[in-house]
This record gives structure tokens, sequence and C-alpha cells, in this order.
């Protein structure tokens, strides 16, 4: 082969990889973003139960009080790809089900899946779903949380079924005890670290009127939705977690941070807010725990 065919073709090759790099890119962020990753984050079609054949999420029930807004409720679970309680999560949802009017109630959807160490949960709770032909799973380990468990058993069942979520949503209170709630986020430090789900499926704590996530090193736009822009206590945190972060520069918040350290014991952004853009654009050098207010979870 000549030198200039082959200075024809090595150009080739460089042109094809740039083209697919630059489109990974605009798949993950709608814009080119150098070499680092970069994500889009959009709960609007999810929170608001926008009619999309293609929306494809889970739902865990965790053992908290639902304090969700009952009409949210109810859509968001008859609307999953996939439902889920967690050991006494199986006994919130029951109770969640005696507030509604019976003929409501019993056209409700059963859960997909029961799992847990089941010692939270009365046998005769468990016992009804059973009959009512739930998949009931049993994990003992008491190495992890049954928050972690019933990940890798959700995991296991989309396998098995050939089943796609691009979401899974856990609800479970941020209330109560402080070692659960930070077991909670030790859950998602974990589904990243042990790739407990799809690479492609984003894990979402849901609490109250709020939803929280990891943001991991590199760049993050986070479409905001009307609702939360105009509520007048509307509230968002960067919470490092773990570790230092040592570099974070936003866009779109009331207070931005420039080349900033996040750290226990200097600065943690608690309690900020938005500055009224459609999204926030955060790059982070390390892993970061993000909350924003959501009103309409509990109509409030």
């Amino acid at each position: 082969m000549s030198n200039g065919i082959l200075s024809r073709n090595i150009r080739k090759m460089v042109q094809y990889n740039l083209r697919n790099t630059f489109y990974d890119y605009q798949n993950h962020c709608g814009t080119s973003c150098s070499t680092i990753k970069c994500w889009k984050w959009d709960i609007t079609p999810v929170i608001l139960m926008h009619n999309k054949p293609s929306l494809r999420y889970a739902v865990l029930i965790l053992n908290r009080p639902i304090s969700q807004e009952e009409a949210f409720m109810k859509n968001f679970w008859e609307k999953a790809t996939l439902r889920i309680t967690v050991d006494g999560g199986a006994l919130r949802w029951d109770q969640f089900l005696t507030r509604l009017p019976e003929e409501i109630s019993n056209k409700m959807k059963i859960p997909d899946l029961i799992t847990g160490d089941f010692d939270s949960i009365a046998e005769e709770t468990l016992q009804k779903y059973k009959k009512k032909g739930c998949k009931v799973v049993h994990t003992p380990d008491q190495d992890y949380t049954d928050f972690t468990k019933a990940l890798k058993e959700l995991n296991n069942h989309c396998q098995e079924h050939t089943i796609e979520v691009d979401n899974v949503i856990a609800i479970g209170q941020a209330s109560g005890r402080l070692d659960q709630i930070l077991g909670n986020i030790q859950t998602l430090y974990l589904a990243e670290k042990q790739h407990l789900l799809h690479p492609e499926t984003k894990l979402y704590l849901m609490s109250g009127d709020s939803l929280s996530w990891l943001l991991e090193p590199g760049n993050h736009i986070i479409s905001i939705p009307e609702e939360t822009r105009k509520h007048n206590r509307a509230w968002c945190s960067l919470v490092p977690i773990g570790e230092t972060c040592h570099s974070v520069t936003t866009s779109g918040l009331m207070w931005n941070l420039d080349n900033q350290s996040l750290k226990f014991g200097e600065l943690v952004s608690t309690s900020n807010a938005f500055d009224g853009s459609d999204t926030v654009k955060i790059k982070c050098s390390h892993t970061i725990l993000w909350s924003m207010k959501v009103p309409s979870l509990t109509g409030e």
C-alpha cells in the first residue's frame, strides 16, 4: 500500500472516531463536552406522568410512611414498569391501599416482587401477598441493607425476564433514624461502585417532596421543572459525602459555585435555590449528592 493511500485511510479512521466520540457526548448531554463525562437529567416525564409509551421505570417502596400525594402515588405505581416493596415497605403499601376506596384499591396492581430479610413485616401480610401471586424473595444477608439487596434482586428480575428500565425511584422518607437515612445514601453509592443496576439506569431517592441522586465526576445538565422554578420555597443542595469534592462550578443557582471545594467542616451547599433558569449546570471533580424540591409530590 502506498504512503498516500495509507495516509488517506488513517485520516478517514480519525474522522470516523471523532464523529463517533462527538455523537456519544451528544447522547449524554446535548452539547459537545470536550473529553469529560457528561450527563443530562430530566425527571419531569416521570414526576408529571407524561404519556410516553417509552417511559420505563421501577418503583421501590421502602419501610417508611408514604407521604406523597394520593393521586400522584396511584398513577406513579400503576404506570411503572416494575413495582417492588422492600420488607416493611409491603406493609407501608398495604396501609396506603387501605386509605383508598375499596373499589379503587382492589383494582390496583400487585407488587411484582417483595424482597427483604422480613424482620419488619408481619407473616400475615407476607402470606396475603403471596396468595395474590406476588413473587417473594428472601434476602437474609446482613452485610447489606434491604434497599441494597432489593436493587440486586431488581437487576436479577430484569435480566431473567428481559425487562429494561431507564429509571429506578426508591420511596423512603428522610426522617426517623439518621443511620437508616445515611444507609440509603450508602446504597446510592453502592449502586454506582458495585454496578448493581444496568449502567444506563438512573437511580433516585424520593423523600416527601424531594428527589436526591448522585452526580459523578464530570458535567451535569439538570432540567428544572417549572413548578420547582416558580415555587417560592424551592430549594436544592450539593453535598459531598464520603470524600471532599475539590472543585465544583455551577450555573442556574441563586448562589453559584466557581471552582470551589465542598467539604464537611468547611463549605457545604445546603439550602441553595434556583435563579429561574430552566436548567442547572454543574461540573464536579468528585461525586456529590444532589437534592431538590418537587412540590407536586406532596401537593404543597
